[in-house]
């Protein structure tokens, strides 16, 4: 079944291939490639059997988490990269920097207008701050040049950066995924391919049907979720304070009956990600601690977590 949600995945992106091309062709056409940046990118990672889960997107960690984001436009050099941490708030105040612009103060994230033009991040000496934007060739848009004099230059820009990025989930609802022959995949499955997986017109109407009784739960099905799936997190990066790693905090609750603010705290997860790539080992004990005793490293980042869920606009790092 995994192989068969992991191919349709694939097929629906055939339709997302046919826009783009037409996208770009026709702003060929209208001859304003020069004067036009494409950005490309998701709302969410995606699992597709970690955890025992055959598919869903509902939880902290980093197969959930990362998404990719792909840009062209005038001033960004073909194949650059940058490895700064950045998440979908920071989308619309890089269209701001694109154009030349700063983004309001009630604005929660920040612009990556300038790692994008510049193509690079380097190191920032401590006599560098009054480095000077980057050059634009003569026929191409200028969008950033007064934003990034603003800031500062791109060298200062990069350090003050963030080095780490705050997640935040609230429980939505009830949802099952099995992997047998239940009335949600029939088919026959692993015998041969299952419901989701057949494209044949009436074959697949039962494909990941409604929410399965609890008596289900015994038949090779597994719950994406619970009350207990409320989570903040600190997902910090290599070269950062705390190093490679993952915190988060749960709260039980449904924001539908209560206000879940985080405020008793019931569950810690904490991950090495360096060396524990597939978070298997929380490094917390939870185990005779209500509410979860924070010390230390801990404590720090307990304190930094909860300083970015009450900040808002400017204020957030």
């Amino acid at each position: 079944m995994i192989t068969d949600v992991f191919k349709n995945r694939w097929r629906t992106l055939m339709s997302v291939d046919d826009l783009i091309a037409d996208v770009i062709t026709t702003c060929e056409e209208l001859g304003i490639m020069n004067y036009t940046y494409f950005f490309y990118s998701s709302d969410h990672g995606f699992q597709l059997g970690q955890f025992n889960i055959p598919m869903d997107k509902r939880h902290v960690y980093d197969w959930n988490s990362r998404v990719h984001l792909l840009a062209r436009g005038p001033g960004i050099k073909p194949g650059s990269r940058w490895d700064k941490p950045a998440t979908q708030v920071d989308l619309a105040p890089t269209f701001l920097g694109l154009a030349g612009l700063s983004a309001p103060p009630t604005f929660d994230g920040k612009s990556i207008a300038p790692f994008l033009i510049t193509g690079e991040q380097p190191e920032l000496d401590e006599d560098e701050e009054g480095e000077e934007a980057p050059s634009f060739k003569q026929d191409v848009p200028r969008p950033t040049a007064a934003h990034l004099n603003r800031l500062g230059g791109a060298r200062l820009y990069a350090k003050t950066w963030r080095d780490a990025v705050f997640l935040e989930y609230y429980f939505v609802d009830q949802n099952i995924k099995c992997m047998d022959t239940s009335a949600a995949v029939k088919g026959g499955y692993p015998e041969k391919d299952a419901a989701c997986g057949v494209l044949t017109s009436g074959s697949n109407h039962d494909c990941w049907k409604s929410v399965l009784p609890v008596i289900h739960l015994a038949h090779n099905c597994y719950a994406t979720e619970s009350d207990a799936n409320n989570f903040i997190a600190l997902r910090s990066m290599n070269g950062s304070e705390f190093g490679d790693i993952l915190y988060v905090e749960y709260q039980t609750g449904s924001q539908v009956k209560e206000n879940v603010d985080f405020d008793a705290v019931d569950f810690v997860e904490y991950f090495n990600v360096s060396e524990d790539t597939w978070m298997l080992r929380n490094l917390y004990d939870n185990s005779n601690k209500s509410p979860p005793q924070l010390h230390g490293v801990l404590g720090q980042m307990h304190e930094r977590l909860h300083s970015w869920l009450r900040c808002a606009g400017s204020a957030c790092p």
